[in-house]
């Protein structure tokens, strides 16, 4: 049977193509017709009161005074709830145009869309009613209304930003967006042009908590400017570009009410709570509530007196600014503020890892991050200084185990760069050796010198075996017993391409360990510096179904992915530290100036974060502190109680591995890595 539209619902769709926009608040209007679904599938209404600070962000969307909204929070704000799905649930009801979301990502735009999008919509009676009855104009990525306005639900891309116009633009999470999307520029420039055509209805939105560091550390906030954000790039440069509001609240004190913002600066760690910078009152918790639904935005250059009167010349601009702060946030604590702070302060004191620290400062607090370190060279003429007189290839007092690191080098000077270094407790660290390995004269060094090249000969990588893994070092006590290398870690970059690449040659060389059954103590590396990316992580290569390469990599060889700037940003806290001790980085005095060059020749781009060479001089010996501290950390030499250590990080008298008379041979007892989990095989058919 042929299904046939009826008169009466041709006219319910033809009038809501000319129905007028209804005007209304966009917070009213959400207060009215959004329900808000919970992760338990709790269903209740949307209410301004809950999220007080949100309703003017949001009434502002709905202004035809503003081009754009910018606003920065922390996370718990509620402001991806009030400004995405509240607007997106204004323009359904009210005021029907083409819209565009933006997410992170495709897979987080179908999470929104599945988890946020579609469940308002079913659950609120009057937004489902403007759904488009035909199946196919409400997918995953596209929605279709009855009057005939569209929703994308979509990803930073250049053929989503780049091609189509839209009444609006809704971009979450900016901060963890690309700085440049194809080419194109930022997501938020893209936006803006796509809701251009649309003159004052057009809006563009850019909603996250801060994620970019402060790029100049010696910045001061002007005088004239009291609202302004450090200097950064992503949202908080777009927050300058605004009018600046700030959310303040007014001191209940009866003598005192005078108007503040509720932020870090005035926050007591010691008592938990929001102090008032005019008189010093310590603002009890249960009070915030209160707080927030007397509070108010006021932007640059305007002020509140005690009657709540705005007085002065606020900042003019088409873009409509805010900015909050962790504490004034509904659903976030003091307590937990508090409490998330000081573990990431612990976190940082034990590891020198300041991405926790980041994290809780930019999700939680809502501010740009400042690195507690500046972005300067260190000076290589004040650590050859503080050297230390121990003798060379000798383990000093206090040196529990020995790792090795070894740097490929390709070109014209093939060769294997190899430092070891000692680890004692808590992190202490001694430089016991440096040397390279570029050619092969023997296992007694008595045969005439063939050059190595690792790319190119397998047997060169079988020095790493003999030469370096199976290496130990005499004690200073002058007892003559020796202290063997307990773990090494390669770098698998290099020259050369296919099977013939150093990549390919050290899977190989991991697979002859594997047979001698020394693989365990040996660990392939390669630097992985993306962002978020965590210090240390095990991957399974595994380039067999890709026809294109001549590549070893066949899931059976695990390789480490470093994140190198975290694991420099360690470093340099070890070296930066004054006394011997805990993370401490002891250096010998036998180590030429050279090396203390290029041990700080590096610097860190305040800009982008990341570690960077200024020029083409060489940093093997900041790279191979690298790979030494990634061992150290593989080993979990982290997780050590140094009150009760395991046999082969104990002292001297009782170290398993330490040969315990002069004719001895090393104990056979190592260190053992993490246990890693038995890898499952997946075996593909082919049909």
């Amino acid at each position: 049977m042929t299904s046939t539209a009826s008169a009466a619902s041709i006219r319910c769709d033809v009038a809501e193509l000319i129905r007028p926009p209804r005007r209304i608040q966009p917070s009213e209007s959400a207060a009215e017709v959004m329900k808000v679904v919970s992760g338990d599938g709790t269903v209740r209404d949307w209410s301004a009161d809950t999220t007080p600070y949100m309703r003017e962000p949001l009434d502002c969307m709905g202004s035809r005074l503003y081009d754009a909204v910018i606003f920065v929070g922390p996370a718990r704000t509620g402001k991806t709830n009030a400004l995405v799905d509240g607007y997106v649930a204004y323009k359904i009801e009210c005021d029907p145009g083409d819209g565009l979301i933006v997410q992170i990502s495709e897979e987080k735009a179908r999470e929104f869309s599945k988890k946020r999008i579609d469940r308002m919509l079913v659950n609120s009676p009057r937004l489902v009613g403007r759904m488009s009855p035909r199946g196919h104009d409400n997918n995953v990525h596209d929605k279709t209304f009855r009057a005939g306005n569209y929703l994308g639900i979509k990803w930073p891309s250049k053929n989503v930003l780049a091609s189509s116009d839209y009444q609006f633009v809704l971009i979450t999470d900016f901060d963890r967006l690309p700085d440049d999307v194809d080419g194109e520029g930022s997501a938020f420039l893209l936006a803006s042009k796509r809701t251009q055509t649309f003159g004052s209805t057009g809006m563009t939105l850019a909603e996250s908590s801060p994620g970019r560091e402060i790029t100049d550390p010696d910045w001061r906030r002007p005088d004239d400017a009291p609202h302004m954000a450090p200097p950064t790039t992503g949202i908080l440069d777009l927050f300058n570009a605004g009018d600046r509001r700030l959310w303040y609240w007014q001191c209940p004190e009866a003598h005192c009410r005078q108007w503040f913002p509720p932020v870090m600066d005035n926050f007591s760690r010691q008592a938990g709570c929001v102090f008032c910078p005019h008189c010093g009152t310590e603002i009890d918790p249960a009070a915030k509530r209160q707080l927030n639904l007397a509070g108010r935005w006021v932007p640059e250059g305007a002020q509140l007196d005690e009657a709540g009167e705005m007085i002065g010349t606020p900042r003019r601009s088409r873009i409509a600014s805010f900015w909050m702060e962790g504490p004034a946030a509904a659903f976030q604590s003091w307590a937990s503020l508090n409490e998330k702070l000081k573990r990431a302060e612990e976190t940082y004191q034990q590891t020198d890892s300041q991405e926790t620290l980041k994290a809780v400062i930019n999700t939680d607090w809502g501010r740009p991050y400042l690195r507690r370190r500046a972005a300067t060279q260190r000076s290589s003429e004040r650590l050859a200084d503080r050297s230390e007189d121990y003798q060379r290839r000798t383990v000093p007092q206090g040196v529990r185990f020995l790792t090795a690191a070894v740097d490929v080098q390709g070109g014209k000077d093939r060769r294997f760069v190899v430092q070891i270094q000692g680890w004692g407790a808590h992190r202490e660290c001694w430089v016991i050796d440096r040397f390279n390995i570029k050619e092969d004269r023997g296992p007694d060094n008595d045969q005439a010198p063939r050059p190595i090249s690792p790319a190119t000969q397998p047997e060169d990588w079988d020095l790493l075996t003999r030469d370096v893994l199976l290496r130990s070092y005499k004690l200073e006590d002058g007892s003559g017993r020796r202290m063997p290398v307990a773990s090494i870690a390669v770098d698998t970059g290099g020259e050369g391409e296919g099977e013939e690449s150093v990549t390919s040659q050290a899977y190989d060389w991991h697979r002859r360990l594997r047979r001698d059954g020394l693989q365990s103590r040996a660990f392939l590396v390669k630097g992985s510096s993306t962002r978020g990316s965590s210090r240390v992580r095990k991957t399974w290569p595994d380039n067999t179904g890709r026809k294109s390469r001549q590549s070893t990599a066949r899931g059976d060889v695990p390789l480490y992915l470093l994140g190198t700037d975290l694991l420099k940003d360690a470093v340099a806290a070890m070296m930066d530290r004054d006394n011997a001790g805990a993370g401490y980085l002891h250096t010998p005095s036998w180590l030429g100036r050279w090396w203390y060059d290029e041990l700080t020749y590096e610097i860190r781009d305040p800009a982008s974060g990341k570690w960077r060479k200024p020029g083409k001089r060489p940093n093997e010996a900041f790279d191979l502190c690298v790979y030494n501290l990634a061992l150290f950390i593989l080993m979990k030499g982290e997780r050590i109680d140094w009150s009760a250590p395991p046999p082969w990080a104990a002292a001297w008298d009782d170290n398993a591995l330490i040969s315990q008379s002069p004719a001895a041979t090393p104990a056979a007892t190592q260190p053992k890595p993490p246990t890693a989990r038995k890898r499952r095989r997946v075996v593909k058919s082919r049909l």
